[in-house]
């Protein structure tokens, strides 16, 4: 019983050392500040107007559930982008057409690595199911195969990956 009574005194003492710290409150991203646009200006601040078109730009700073990490930017100019042949994009958007490669890749994020891991964590049914979607995305490279057989989304996708996903939600 004196066990008990010293880890619920220990908690206890943590609870209040975490409620007596200092809190930091981030604005959310899109507040209505006057820097809301503030990765906007400086894309704009880069671009040669009136040479060019524009420019789109992708930018992340990203902690997965994992532990994974990545901060990454690019950009292409707007002109680069409407020239360019998009059919060959097709394949790689393709690959996050389908609920399971979804569901699979949201895993991997989540932790689990090998087909194993992931056939559990996604309930689809035998690993052979799964390595068919695992083929898929690692040929579009959304995921690369990593030593003992562990699936992982490569740092330099990560933020790509993220912000398709963010174009999908309305």
């Amino acid at each position: 019983m004196d066990d008990l009574l010293a880890r619920v005194a220990t908690l206890e003492e943590r609870v209040a050392a975490l409620e007596a710290a200092p809190t930091t409150t981030t604005p959310p991203l899109d507040t209505d500040a006057d820097d809301r646009f503030w990765a906007l200006t400086g894309l704009t601040a880069r671009v040669d107007r009136p040479a060019s078109s524009g420019a789109v730009m992708m930018v992340g700073d990203v902690r997965t559930p994992a532990g994974d990490e990545a901060r990454w930017q690019y950009a292409l100019t707007t002109d680069h982008l409407l020239a360019a042949d998009w059919s060959d994009l097709a394949p790689v958007l393709a690959a996050l057409g389908h609920p399971v490669r979804l569901a699979l890749l949201r895993a991997v994020l989540d932790g689990a690595r090998t087909a194993r891991e992931l056939a559990d964590a996604v309930d689809v049914g035998s690993t052979g199911q799964v390595y068919h979607h695992l083929r898929q995305l690692q040929a579009a490279g959304w995921l690369r195969a990593a030593a003992g057989g562990e699936h992982v989304v490569p740092a330099e996708r990560l933020v790509p990956l993220l912000t398709t996903l963010l174009a999908a939600v309305r």
